[in-house]
């Protein structure tokens, strides 16, 4: 598993999410508990999800994501505000999380940002309100200096087995 991540980190936030969703797609938001998280707390990102029309808004996010990125958007929605031309790929990655109820490993570089030699690994995962819909995203993001020549796409996905 550990291999399946550049960041270990990010392998021990999806054992977690599965030790919590037991037989479920996924688990409660309720069953998350920040402080059985420890040292993983700073690449940790809390993101609400709002039905009718479909949004994304920003309720918490991790001390390291916020210095690597420059900017904390904690309380602020996904749009082009925030993301500017990657705002229908944010979008729509955070949206197949939340309809497919499955959690996602991401690879993009910030070039959209003002640090467009920061490339980020993300993993998302959907999170459950009482009627079993996703109503929060749990995301793990760390981030590593890329060169001009990354040779990878700009941005990439992967749905993972939950």
């Amino acid at each position: 598993m550990e291999d399946l991540f550049r960041d270990t980190r990010l392998a021990r936030l999806l054992d977690y999410w599965r030790g919590k969703r037991g037989n479920r797609q996924a688990p409660a938001r309720r069953n998350i508990r920040p402080m059985e998280l420890g040292p993983l707390i700073p690449i940790v990102h809390l993101i609400d999800v709002h039905q009718d029309p479909l949004g994304f808004c920003h309720r918490l996010v991790g001390a390291e994501i916020v210095d690597r990125v420059g900017r904390d958007v904690t309380g602020k929605w996904v749009d082009e505000t925030l993301y500017g031309p990657a705002t229908t790929e944010v979008f729509d990655g955070l949206a197949a999380v939340a309809w497919e109820i499955r959690p996602y490993r991401r690879l993009a570089r910030l070039d959209w940002h003002d640090r467009p030699w920061l490339a980020m690994e993300s993993l998302e995962m959907p999170l459950l309100d009482e009627d079993g819909r996703v109503n929060m995203i749990l995301r793990g993001a760390s981030h590593f200096t890329v060169g001009a020549d990354w040779g990878v796409a700009r941005r990439m996905s992967w749905p993972i087995a939950a």
